[in-house]
């Protein structure tokens, strides 16, 4: 049986009923306001604006939400790309309190490959779009580091022969003794046959590189909305509703993990793409 003050919560909260009678079922980002503020609590996406909204206040783990919230407002895209950009972009830029995830991070790191070690690299340092050979992208070395070990225990990989641990001349690495490593570090297989292994392990966690020349722009299109997605070396720049006036100059935003999932998903999902800059 639910509890009382869980139930309540079921119901539309009275100062919400008409704002929730203007919402669309169409692609979008909503935002949840609390009296006053200039900040929202929280921002969310959806491919259809009214269903998401209400799907939240159907839900008991929203109730601390709802009791802050004084309106809820939107902003319509064409499509669904649109709308994730946005919506990521804007949690960036506003930092709402209810939303954990796609907050900025002031860094990333990655696994570069340089046959047969793997290095640590930050995105602060190099450009992840133009960089080969990186695999996975990490909040922090740290788990850069718990991935590459827990990767190497799964498949007998030697981080010695990676560089990732010291080995004495003339010995096994530590691991090789647990029967934690296949034995590259004392003969028992190549260097090359290691290498392919590692390569192997990692090819599902592979950032692309940028495919094109410079930006492109990603078309999405419905009744009323005409939005070209400006992208350069998986940055997002901006969303504009013609190509005619297109400035010419560059931005340098940062690379952005949340982003390139967004756009890499997209650009291989059979959208249209324009480069810009052939």
């Amino acid at each position: 049986m639910a509890r009382e003050h869980d139930t309540e919560f079921y119901r539309y909260p009275q100062q919400l009923r008409d704002t929730l009678a203007h919402l669309p079922a169409t692609p979008g980002v909503y935002f949840f306001w609390a009296s006053e503020s200039h900040v929202p609590l929280y921002i969310g996406k959806s491919v259809n604006i009214r269903s998401r909204v209400l799907s939240h206040l159907r839900t008991v783990r929203e109730a601390k939400l709802l009791r802050q919230t004084d309106r809820i407002t939107f902003s319509e895209t064409a499509g669904d790309i649109g709308a994730q950009l946005l919506e990521a972009t804007l949690i960036k830029q506003l930092i709402p309190l209810h939303n954990k995830q796609l907050r900025k991070q002031r860094s990333l790191f990655s696994l570069q490959w340089l046959e047969p070690r793997i290095a640590f690299v930050s995105s602060s340092e190099q450009n992840f779009a133009r960089t080969p050979n990186l695999y996975g992208l990490f909040r922090n070395k740290r788990s850069a580091m718990e991935f590459i070990r827990n990767l190497a225990d799964e498949h007998q990989l030697c981080l010695a022969t990676l560089g990732i641990e010291t080995a004495q001349r003339g010995r096994g690495c530590f691991r090789s003794m647990l029967g934690k490593c296949r034995g590259v570090c004392q003969g028992k297989e190549t260097v090359e046959e290691h290498s392919r292994r590692v390569i192997q392990a990692l090819s599902a966690w592979q950032i692309k590189m940028w495919p094109y020349k410079g930006r492109v722009a990603i078309h999405e299109q419905r009744e009323g909305f005409n939005d070209y997605h400006i992208i350069d070396h998986w940055r997002y720049i901006n969303t504009v509703n013609t190509l005619a006036s297109l400035p010419r100059e560059q931005h340098e935003n940062s690379f952005d993990g949340d982003s390139y999932r967004i756009l890499c998903r997209a650009l291989f999902s059979g959208v249209e793409v324009i480069p810009l800059d052939e």
